[in-house]
Formats: structure tokens, sequence, C-alpha cells
């Protein structure tokens, strides 16, 4: 019965393959797309008929009756139309010829509905190039404006939504008045009738299909259409996570043993104490570990607050129950690190480490691969490099990615199947809001690290105009006397790295510049990297950075995700008002890593710091907590950029906005986790997943 929403657009509609072209464009393929595609804006047209009182530069909606067309005395002049109706006299102007289809319907004492903008001139109301309603059904106050594509205009999109609904309505028989009560009560998820043409009445409040002339009513449905099209979205959301996780736990998968005697011993080794919140989270992962179901579980951690400690003693559990674990990086230097802790930290233990990464050579490559197939290595550490199909393990239990939201969801599954049920944990150093977590990751377990080393001092953030570059660049070389290391972030390259807003270039800094200017200052002391270097000649730079080769590193964000260097006390960030939260945060945490005191200097140009970027800054002055830097992240941009960018995987909705929605998300979570599947379920889930529609678009 619902397949109608699934259906595509010119199977149903008849169009032009132009048209069809142009709605393809705007990602429109099926019905479903069609009726989800919101307007971006709403055009409010004044309807007062009375002409002497009309406000220049409005948009006005008026009927009229013509009451004489004076032709063009030549090809350049314009034609003028005078109308009028009971309270005065307008004139029209079309400066370009008029269709003939309009001109030909245009004739003296014509009553008709004009639209558009009113201007007083010389002494008269006119309006330039309206446009003609004819039809009672056009004659709307209120004007729906959609994002458009070559090849499509507004009223051609709107005809479209409005055959997809009644394509709709006939399928279904289902006809809605606008402004008519709709139920919303908790049980209409299962109710098909009032779930379904609650859905309708909300689609059509949407596009103001039918709508009240009252601006201001309109204005309270469009909220209130929101806010229900969002509940049955969460819903569907939910329900879907829900699904998958009870999947998962229905796998049967490995069981293992822990080793708190050698966890113990190698901590001893190493001099570390866990905090509080390592070992709630080590607790947790054991018992998943304990269990004979498989473990899906997100290690949420802010920087610096110990995540890859939490993975050796789990990971260590796995190795002293005679299976092998895999640590994945999202890069070389950072596997390389991971390689090098994990070998320290197990010397004195019959464990083998190895590492396999793109920088593997073929001879040590075929080597290590044949080790791990036989079972000779216990720990793998490596790169996307592991995925590919010819590494074969021959007892893998566990799976660790480091930095979750850099390895895309099919890059997980294809290394899953190469264990029996293998356990998986993820970890983020990102610290992700609840909601967005619910949205992201509800399938998981989730495990929390908030909680830092007693070692570390918390950073001081200062921000700083740009007017003061010069006296910061000059205050360097104490830091440089103390032995203590520099990073100095820019967010371009060079000058020919556009970056643009509102159309305009913005002004601001590059590594090239800052790395002359500075290393004029400070010779042979200053590096540079940035991401159109090799990613060999990216690495040996951080090495000869941590090995003390030189004091200050210019650099792009590459750094985010980098190596330990415990005795870099000091990052600038310049143009601070260009980076979003979380990312100020992930590069603040480069420093901070040893005892000394650290600090983050914001560097930001006062001519280009905007309201929202006042408010970051001041956010990242105040706090030096990830969670509470996540959560005002959401509320400032959204979850699009609570990653840095728009990842894969990442929830991608039609009407739901996780800042505005939590309330509603949480009420969907609780909903979904008691819910019965059915065909009708299936059908929600289906009708609000972008991600699988998308999938089956693109085969």
């Amino acid at each position: 019965m619902y397949n109608i929403f699934f259906q595509s657009v010119n199977s149903i509609i008849p169009m032009k393959e132009a048209a069809e072209k142009a709605l393809k464009r705007l990602n429109i393929y099926n019905i479903r797309d069609l009726l989800f595609y919101k307007p971006y804006s709403y055009n409010i047209s004044d309807t007062s008929s009375d002409i002497p009182k009309l406000k220049h530069n409005t948009l006005i909606q008026i009927e009229v009756k013509i009451e004489e067309i004076e032709r063009p005395s030549s090809a350049r002049s314009p034609v003028k139309i005078l109308v009028s109706n009971e309270t005065g006299y307008l004139t029209l102007i079309f400066f370009n010829k008029i269709p003939p289809f309009i001109f030909n319907k245009l004739k003296i004492g014509t009553k008709c509905t004009i639209a558009g903008k009113v201007q007083y001139f010389d002494g008269s109301f006119q309006i330039s190039h309206p446009e003609f309603l004819f039809k009672k059904s056009l004659c709307v106050p209120v004007e729906p404006i959609y994002h458009l594509t070559y090849g499509l205009i507004n009223k051609q999109l709107y005809d479209y939504i409005l055959s997809a609904i009644k394509a709709v309505e006939v399928s279904i028989n289902a006809r809605i008045a606008f402004g008519s009560s709709v139920s919303q009560a908790p049980n209409i998820f299962y109710n098909q009738q009032s779930y379904i043409i609650s859905l309708i009445h909300e689609i059509k409040r949407l596009h103001l299909v039918g709508q009240s002339p009252n601006a201001n009513s309109v204005e309270c449905a469009l909220i209130e259409t929101n806010i229900m099209l969002a509940a049955k979205e969460l819903f569907a959301n939910q329900v879907a996570l829900s699904r998958l996780k009870r999947k998962e736990q229905e796998t049967i998968g490995r069981s293992f043993m822990h080793a708190h005697d050698l966890s113990e011993q190698i901590l001893n080794e190493l001099g570390f104490t866990l905090t509080n919140a390592q070992h709630s989270a080590i607790k947790q992962i054991e018992i998943d570990q304990a269990s004979d179901k498989q473990m899906m579980r997100l290690l949420q951690g802010d920087v610096g607050s110990g995540k890859t400690l939490v993975a050796l003693i789990t990971i260590l559990n796995v190795a002293y129950s005679g299976a092998q674990s895999v640590l994945m990086a999202p890069t070389d230097l950072l596997s390389v690190q991971h390689f090098q802790f994990f070998k320290q930290a197990l010397a004195n233990t019959i464990f083998k480490v190895t590492i396999l990464t793109g920088k593997t050579s073929i001879k040590e490559r075929k080597i290590i691969k044949k080790q791990i197939e036989d079972g000779e290595i216990d720990i793998v550490i490596g790169t996307h490099a592991l995925f590919q199909e010819n590494v074969v393990f021959k007892n893998l239990g566990y799976i660790v990615i480091d930095e979750q939201h850099r390895f895309g969801v099919e890059q997980r599954m294809e290394l899953i199947k190469k264990g029996l049920h293998p356990d998986v944990l993820v970890m983020t150093a990102t610290p992700i809001p609840r909601s967005l977590c619910l949205t992201m990751f509800g399938d998981m377990d989730i495990s929390i690290v908030n909680e830092k080393p007693k070692n570390r001092i918390p950073i001081i953030t200062s921000v700083i105009s740009l007017t003061k570059k010069e006296q910061i660049i000059h205050s360097l070389q104490k830091k440089i006397d103390l032995g203590e290391k520099i990073y100095w972030v820019c967010p371009r390259v060079d000058q020919s790295d556009k970056i643009v807003e509102i159309n305009e270039e913005y002004t601001c800094a590059d590594v090239h510049n800052v790395f002359t200017q500075l290393n004029k200052l400070f010779p042979d002391q200053v590096g540079i990297v940035h991401g159109k270097l090799k990613a060999n000649d990216k690495d040996l730079i951080m090495e000869q950075f941590k090995n003390g080769d030189f004091k200050i590193l210019v650099a792009t964000t590459v750094i985010e995700v980098g190596i330990d260097v415990p005795d870099a006390s000091l990052i600038i960030i310049e143009n601070a008002e260009r980076f979003g939260l979380a990312q100020l945060h992930q590069l603040r945490g480069r420093v901070g890593r040893g005892s000394i005191q650290s600090h983050c200097i914001l560097i930001y140009n006062p001519k280009m710091l905007s309201a929202i970027g006042k408010q970051r800054l001041e956010i990242m002055r105040q706090s030096n907590d990830g969670f509470y830097i996540s959560e005002q992240d959401l509320k400032l941009r959204g979850g699009g950029e609570i990653l840095g960018t728009r990842q894969s995987g990442e929830p991608d909705f039609f009407f739901a906005d996780l800042a505005r929605d939590t309330e509603l998300l949480i009420k969907a979570n609780k909903m979904a986790t008691i819910a019965e599947y059915s065909e009708f379920i299936e059908f929600q889930i289906r009708l609000f997943d972008k991600e699988k529609d998308n999938l089956t678009k693109s085969g």
C-alpha cells in the first residue's frame, strides 16, 4: 500500500527529461524525496485590498480588474497595464516581452489576482513583472520558497509537490484538510491509519497546501509540523538502531579471561596509575569480554584521558586467553606511536606485537602476513592496510579502532568479517554529545573516560587579538630557552588556498608566510608541516620535532591527530575564529601531555569575528572539559560539525535537529526500546532512512 512513497517521481508525475534531471540534482529521486523537500523560506504577501494603504517594497497579492493595456511605442518601450479595484489604481510594468500564453488572457474587463513587489514611484503604486494567478488554487498569501537548480523554477517544483501529495492521497485513500486536528498520541507509531493520516497532514502543512489565509496561524502550524515530523523521524532512527543492537546482542561471540595480575605488573613497570574513569571503563569492557555475546562498545575519552591504556589492558585479556587482537589507527604516525608503546609495555611478556601499515615493505609484509595467519602474532597494530582481504587471521578475537569517525562503516564491517564474531571497541578523542551518540552509535554500549591523569596540569587558554601578534612572536624565545616546544597552527597552507566567506576572500594566515616570518627570527629552529606534503615527509618532520631537531612547528590542522610530544607546552592557533569548537579543543590537546604548565593562545582577527565566533572563543577560554565543549558546539553549529566535517555514517536527517530536539530524541529512544517489530515499523524506518535509500540509488 505504501510503495507509492518509494516510486520514482517520473513514474507518477508526467515531466520532461530535463525536469527529471533537475530534480535528481536536488537529490529528489522518488515521491518521498519530493514530499520531504523542505522549503528554506516562505514569502508572506500582504493580502490587503486597499491600494492607497499599500506599503512601498512589500509583497502583495490582490484581486484586480484590467482597465487599460498600453502597447509599447517601440521595441524598447515597456508594456504598461492599468488595473484597479474599488479602492484605487495600480500600474503593471513589463520591460520584457510578456509570454503569449499569459498575454492572450489579458483582456480589458478581465478580473484576476496578481502577485509581486509593490513600489511607490512618481506619485503612484506600480509592480514590475507581476505574476498572474488565474487559478484560485495558486492564490496563496504565504508561498513556500525552495532551493532550486538550473532547469527548475519555484512554481514548477511546487506543482510537482502538489501532484505528489494528490497521488499519495489517491493511493492510500486519505484526504486531509489543512488545519484539521490530527492526533499525535504515543501509540500513533503502531496505528497505521492514524500514522498515515498524521503524516499526510504534516506534509501538507509543510508545503502550505490549502493553507489558512492568516500568516500568523501558518507560522504556528509550521513550528508544530516540524516538531511532529522530527518526532516520527527520530522514532524511526531509534527503532532501526535498537533492532541492530538486539541483533548484535543475539550474536554469539567469544569469552575471554581477565589477566589482572599481569595487568598490574605492566602498570607498575610503566609507572602508571589508573584513574577512576579508566577503572570503570575497563570493568565495563571486561564484563562484555567475559560474556559469550559479541561486544559492540564505544569508548569516549577527552583529549589526553588515557584511552590507549584502556585498550592495552583489555587487549591483554584477549592475548592471555589465546586469541589475536587488532588495534587500528587513522595514520601511519599514530600506528607507530601505538606500536612503540605496546612493545615497551609488553617487553617482559610472551606476547608478540607487530605493525602493518602502508609503509611496510613487500618483503616484511609477506613475512608478517604469514605470521598473522599462523597465529604467531598476538597483537597487530596498523592502518587501513589491515582491510586488505589477503590479510588472514588465525584467531581474531578483538578489534579496537582508534578515532572511529575517521573510518567508514563499510571498512569496519570488512575487518569484522576477518574474525569469528570478534568483540569490537571503537575509541574517539572527540567527545560526542548524548543526542549525537544516540543517533550515531545507538547500536553500541558506551563507556566514558572523562578524567585525566593526576599529573596533568590544566592548560591555560588566552584569547588575544591579531593586533598583538608581534608581541606573541617575541615572547617565544623564553619557551625555547627553557627547552620547551611550540606549535603554531594556521588555517591554510599558502596564498593559493582561497578561503571564501560570503563571496569575499577571507584574509587569514598561511603556514608558508608564518614559517618565513618565524624562521628569520629563529633560524634553524622552525619546521613546517601541512596536508600537501607526502605522508613520509609529514611523519619525518613530526619525528624531528619530537626529537628536538627544531623547537617550533608551523602546521595546519594535520597535527589534530598526532603523536605525543610531552615537552610541547605552547600552541598558538592563528585565525582561531575560523575553527569550530571541537577542532580547537583537539588542537589544544596537542600540548599539556607532560608535567609542564602548558598554554594555548587563540589569535583572532577582530574584523572577522562573528557573534558565534566570539562565543566559541569564550567557551574555549573558560573550559578544558571536552564533553562540555561538545555540547556547546552542538548548540552553536549542529551535529554536522562535531566531528570536524560531515562524515560518512553521521546521521543525516530530513527534519530533526539534534540541538533543538533533544527531548524528542530521549522520548523516541525510550519508545524504541519496547517497540515490537512489524512490517509497518519497517516502513517507518525506510521512510526516514536517507542512507539506505542513497545506497540503493547508487547501486
